[in-house]
């Protein structure tokens, strides 16, 4: 993958827990800041899915409601009632 380089500003502080964490982890300073970025991003794009699948199943929620109705009125309805016929045998 290519690289590219960047200049960020960083408080002190975090630079200091940065440097820690890198350390206990036997990683680059720029490996771990990669590495935490990568997870913020798959996080944010995670929740993102989540967010769009509750409004997908909002709208399922709200047309079975719908259809369910339209059932219930249609069931509701008097039903005309048939006289069933019985064939006879020719034999």
């Amino acid at each position: 993958m290519p690289v590219a380089k960047l200049g960020i500003s960083f408080p002190t502080e975090l630079v200091e827990e940065i440097d820690k964490i890198s350390k206990g982890l036997k990683k680059s300073r720029s490996e771990v800041v990669r590495d935490a970025i990568t997870r913020m991003i798959n996080d944010y794009k995670k929740q993102q899915a989540v967010e769009k699948a509750g409004k997908i199943y909002k709208a399922i929620e709200e047309d079975d409601k719908r259809l369910a109705e339209d059932f219930l009125s249609i069931c509701a309805e008097p039903v005309a009632k048939y006289k069933t016929v019985k064939k006879s045998k020719n034999k």
